[in-house]
């Protein structure tokens, strides 16, 4: 901040909802048809501006953490300085910053839009600037909180990786590290196999060690606890550290992780109660949307929810599935890929709960089609298995056998015995 007011910028100690809605606004429509081509032809910023910019994106990277108030502010003044003055390697940084930024708070209209000015500033950082410096954080800005919006999961946590290696090349390990943390998510959400993404956290947890940095320590933590559970309830994968009692620092939001994640951890044990409790928990404090795991929990909460209507039918539990519905519709506009499949298993779901066969049938045979061509198999294998339980209360037992076997199968290709146990179960009630 001292640095900053002695280059001459004027930075409000901080900001309301009503100043960041409208520096937004203003930002938008500087931007919103920039191109390709602009980019590489803006006059190049002169040094003591360059240097302004610099300092923008440390504070702006140390905001999001810690003070995300003041992140719309520096963020669209990144992006009004490299309008107002030229372009230089900093300013990337902004442009990808303001992307992520809107799409975590605009509509679905401006997430296209915003997806667009990010893919604009990936492309000017490889083909202008090769800065190695900056594509760490680039890479985590824009493959981590932004991209997942149109680009397949799978290419996300692909290039994730890749920043994790680039901040390692340089000495920048506390970004590489930002990138390591958002690629163990992408590829959950993305149903790796379970096995090999544990092996990838166990290293990412060595080298956190070695470099004592406690904040992915305890995030990754909390990974491998959800990870080993769905392998086998922990039973020979878990590890000595609890993830509820780690000491040193406590990150912001480390609350709201939590309960994704015992959200996540309840939904595959088949504890719809304690799901909709901790989903209800996190949807209290969190204040922040349009994150991956927001849509994901969405997706969750809407499918944990018919099985707690079973027990206590009210309006307002009848309304998470509508919700729900509508939240991954307008996911799935910008990627088929990545939630398409989703959308047609909460819709079977819901055909089934209101008695509707055959456009169940239909539902739950495109919901199995659409996982399996984005080769997410554990959504696969669970379209499967509640196909299986659909057809199982219609009395049709062939196809019912049918379904938990292919739900069987895919649930060990995604490496959860957990999974297979129960689905034997199943099979053993016929």
């Amino acid at each position: 901040h001292d640095v900053l007011s002695q280059l001459g910028e004027k930075i409000p100690f901080s900001l309301g909802q009503k100043e960041a809605t409208q520096m937004i606004q203003a930002t938008s429509k500087m931007i919103k048809n920039i191109s390709d081509t602009d980019l590489l032809e803006m006059a190049e910023m002169d040094e003591k501006l360059s240097i302004t910019l610099k300092f923008y994106s440390l504070m702006a990277t140390t905001a999001f953490f810690t003070k995300p108030d003041m992140f719309p502010f520096l963020t669209c003044r990144m992006v009004a300085l490299t309008m107002e003055h030229g372009i230089c390697k900093y300013s990337l940084m902004g442009f990808v910053q303001y992307a992520a930024m809107t799409c975590g708070n605009k509509t679905s209209k401006d997430i296209q839009v915003a997806s667009q000015i990010g893919k604009t500033a990936m492309s000017c950082l490889k083909t202008r600037f090769h800065s190695a410096e900056q594509l760490p954080k680039v890479y985590f800005c824009y493959y981590g909180l932004v991209a997942f919006h149109t680009e397949p999961l799978q290419s996300c946590a692909s290039m994730l990786g890749q920043g994790f290696d680039a901040g390692m090349s340089i000495g920048e390990s506390g970004t590489a590290f930002l990138n390591s943390i958002q690629q163990i998510k992408t590829l959950l959400i993305a149903g790796e196999k379970l096995s090999s993404l544990l092996d990838k956290v166990d290293y990412y947890l060595e080298l956190a060690d070695l470099y004592k940095n406690e904040l992915t320590t305890i995030y990754l933590g909390i990974f491998r606890d959800t990870i080993s559970t769905l392998i086998d309830k922990g039973e020979s994968t878990s590890s000595k550290s609890n993830p509820d009692n780690t000491e040193g620092v406590k990150p912001a939001n480390i609350s709201d992780t939590m309960y994704f994640h015992r959200a996540i951890q309840a939904f595959w044990l088949g504890h719809s109660e304690r799901c909709h409790h901790y989903i209800a928990k996190g949807l209290q404090i969190s204040s922040v949307t349009g994150r991956l795991s927001d849509i994901v929990i969405m997706f969750i909460h809407g499918l944990n929810s018919f099985q707690v209507l079973k027990r206590q039918n009210t309006a307002k539990l009848r309304s998470i599935p509508k919700n729900a519905i509508a939240a991954l519709k307008a996911a799935t506009a910008h990627s088929r890929w990545n939630f398409r499949n989703k959308v047609h298993l909460l819709e079977a779901e819901n055909f089934s709960f209101h008695g509707d066969h055959e456009e169940a049938k239909a539902s739950y045979a495109a919901a199995i089609t659409s996982a399996r061509c984005s080769r997410f198999i554990h959504e696969q294998g669970l379209a499967c298995e509640l196909a299986g339980l659909h057809y199982k209360k219609m009395g049709d037992h062939r196809s019912a056998w049918s379904f938990f076997n292919q739900a069987k199968q895919c649930y060990a290709d995604w490496g959860s015995q957990m999974k297979v146990t129960s689905i034997t179960r199943q099979l053993e009630t016929f």
